[in-house]
């Protein structure tokens, strides 16, 4: 059976907010993961860029924080828009959106791995 949309976007949520736990490095490490293999299943539709591009609006810094980031590609005034309102917030996510637009307009931000 195939996963739904709305299965994976969930799988990519859980996984940016484990991503965000500093305190247990293995855990923030598997959540990255798990996340990256759900925006990799994510960019292939239309309706999963759409989903990803939804969670740009996501009350949780960790997730607006990728959602923003993964979606540069698609909607870059919004994604930046978003992502530099996380840097002005002086938030948990504000150094990670400053780095982020900095390798993005240098174009060196990549998720092709």
């Amino acid at each position: 059976m195939t996963e739904s949309i709305k299965d994976i976007v969930a799988r990519y949520r859980q996984g940016a907010i484990a991503n965000s736990d500093i305190s247990d490095p293995k855990k923030a490490n598997r959540g990255a993961k798990q996340l990256h293999a759900c925006y990799k299943i994510l960019r292939e539709s239309e309706e999963g860029r759409e989903a990803l591009i939804g969670l740009m609006d996501d009350p949780e810094p960790s997730i607006r924080c990728w959602a923003s980031a993964h979606s540069l590609q698609w909607k870059p005034d919004s994604a930046r828009r978003s992502l530099e309102a996380l840097r002005d917030s002086k938030g948990h996510y504000s150094i990670t959106a400053e780095m982020t637009l900095k390798e993005y307009d240098n174009g060196r931000l990549k998720f092709d791995y």
